[in-house]
C-alpha cells in the first residue's frame, strides 16, 4: 500500500527551509555590510585581513598608512591617496618595526595593492619576506628613503608604477634587497636623490620598459646579484646610466641611454652581456669595463652590437684590470677623444667600427687580441688605430 503524505507536513517543511535560507541571507548580508563598512572606514594605521577598498584619502598619517595582516588580500586604493605627515614616526624603532610606511606587508603571500598614491612617508611601500605579490598602478612620490622597497621576497610584480622625488641623500625609486624573480615593468622612476632602480644581492629579475630620468646618481645600479634581464628601458639625464658593480651573468640589451657621466659600466662583474644598446651624449665614456682600482676588475664580459654616439670623452673604454672581455660589432661615432680606448691586453676586438672620433678610432695597448674586421675612418689621428689592424 502506498505511503500517505499528510498535507500539513509539506508546508511546515518548506516553511522551515525558507526561514533557514532567510537567516543565512540575512547573516551574509550583515557580514557583507560589515566588511564594506570596515573598508569604507579605513583609517591611518589600520590592519586589514580581508580585501578592502579605500573610499577616501587618508591624510597626515603620523606613522604607517595601511598594514597588510593576512595572505591573499587585495587592497584597492581606488585612485585615492594615503598621505604621511612628512616627519619621522615618534616612538617607533625602525630597527625592530616598520615605521612611517604607506603600505606595509611583512610575511604575507599573494597580496595585491592597486591604483593609488602614497606620499610623504619614509617609504611608500615596504614588502618583506613575501611571495607572489603585486603592485599595480601605484604612485609613490615625495617619500624620504624610497618609493618602493622589497626585502627577502620572491615572485614580485611591479607594473605601471612610479617611484619619484625621494628626498633623502640615499633615496631611490625602488630598492630590491636579497630578493629573486622580481619583475619591474612599464614604470617610471624620476628625480630621486640617489637611484631610480637599485637591486642589491638579488637574482633573476626582469627590468623592462621602464623610464629612469633625472636621478641624482644612476638610473639603474646593481650592487651584487646575477641573472637580471635589463631590456628596452629608457634612461635620460641621470647622474649615470646603468652600473653593475658587481653583477654577474646579467643581460643588458636594447636600452636607450642619454646623458649622465657614463652610459653603461660594468665595474667588477663577469659573464655579462651588453648588446644592441644605444648610448648618446655621455659626459665621459659611453660604455666602460672595469674600475679605476689597482686590484679590481671584471672578466669575460661580452660587448656586442652597441652604438655609442657623441660621448665627450671615449666611446668605449676597457680598463687594465678587466680580463678576457670581448668587443664585437660595436660602433663609436663622434666621440670627443677615442672611439675605443682599450688598456687590457686580454681583450678581444672584432668587427668594430670607429667613425669621426676626435682622436684615434681604436687606441689599444700592445698585445691586445685582434679578432679582425675592425674599421676606422675620419678620426682625428691619421693613424686611425693602434695595435690592431683597421680597414
Amino acid at each position: 500500500m502506498p505511503t500517505k503524505i499528510h498535507p500539513q507536513v509539506v508546508p511546515a517543511t518548506l516553511l522551515g527551509l525558507a526561514v533557514t535560507v532567510i537567516l543565512v541571507l540575512v547573516l551574509a548580508g550583515v557580514v557583507a555590510l560589515s566588511s564594506a563598512e570596515a573598508a569604507s572606514n579605513l583609517s591611518c594605521g589600520d590592519t586589514i585581513t580581508t580585501d578592502a577598498t579605500l573610499h577616501h584619502n587618508l591624510v597626515n598619517c603620523p606613522n604607517n598608512g595601511i598594514i597588510i595582516g593576512a595572505d591573499n588580500v587585495t587592497l584597492d586604493l581606488n585612485y585615492h591617496t594615503i598621505d604621511g605627515d612628512g616627519t619621522p614616526a615618534a616612538g617607533c624603532n625602525p630597527r625592530t618595526d616598520f615605521c612611517d610606511v604607506g603600505v606595509v606587508n611583512f610575511g604575507h603571500d599573494g597580496v595585491t595593492v592597486i591604483h593609488g598614491s602614497l606620499r610623504q612617508f619614509a617609504a611608500g611601500v615596504d614588502f618583506g619576506e613575501a611571495r607572489h605579490t603585486r603592485l599595480l598602478g601605484i604612485s609613490a612620490s615625495r617619500n624620504g628613503d624610497a618609493g618602493i622597497q622589497l626585502f627577502g621576497s620572491s615572485r614580485i610584480l611591479v607594473r605601471n608604477c612610479s617611484g619619484n622625488r625621494t628626498t633623502s641623500r640615499e633615496g631611490e625609486g625602488v630598492g630590491v634587497f636579497d630578493s629573486r624573480h622580481v619583475r619591474i615593468l612599464n614604470s617610471s622612476f624620476r628625480h630621486n636623490a640617489h637611484v631610480g632602480i637599485k637591486p642589491v644581492d638579488s637574482t633573476n629579475g626582469v627590468i623592462k620598459g621602464n623610464l629612469m630620468a633625472q636621478n641624482g646618481d644612476e638610473g639603474f645600479l646593481m650592487e651584487g646579484g646575477e641573472g637580471f634581464q635589463i631590456r628596452h628601458n629608457r634612461l635620460i639625464g641621470n647622474g649615470a646610466g646603468i652600473t653593475l658593480g658587481p653583477g654577474t651573468r646579467n643581460v643588458i640589451t636594447r636600452n636607450h641611454v642619454s646623458g649622465g657621466r657614463e652610459g653603461i659600466r660594468i665595474e667588477k662583474g663577469h659573464d655579462n652581456l651588453v648588446a644592441h644598446n644605444v648610448v648618446v651624449r655621455a659626459h665621459r665614456a659611453g660604455i666602460r669595463l672595469g674600475i679605476r682600482h689597482p686590484f679590481l676588475g671584471g672578466a669575460h664580459n661580452v660587448i656586442r652590437g652597441n652604438l655609442v654616439k657623441d660621448s665627450r670623452a671615449d666611446g668605449f673604454v676597457v680598463l687594465k684590470k678587466d680580463r678576457h672581455s670581448r668587443l664585437k660589432g660595436n660602433t663609436a661615432r663622434r666621440s670627443g677623444d677615442d672611439g675605443f680606448d682599450v688598456a687590457s691586453r686580454s681583450a678581444t676586438l672584432t668587427s668594430n667600427r670607429a667613425i669621426r672620433n676626435g682622436d684615434l678610432g681604436i687606441e689599444a695597448v700592445r698585445g691586445v687580441i685582434d679578432g679582425g674586421g675592425n674599421r676606422a675612418s675620419g678620426n682625428g689621428d691619421p693613424r686611425q688605430c693602434t695595435h690592431v689592424t683597421c680597414h
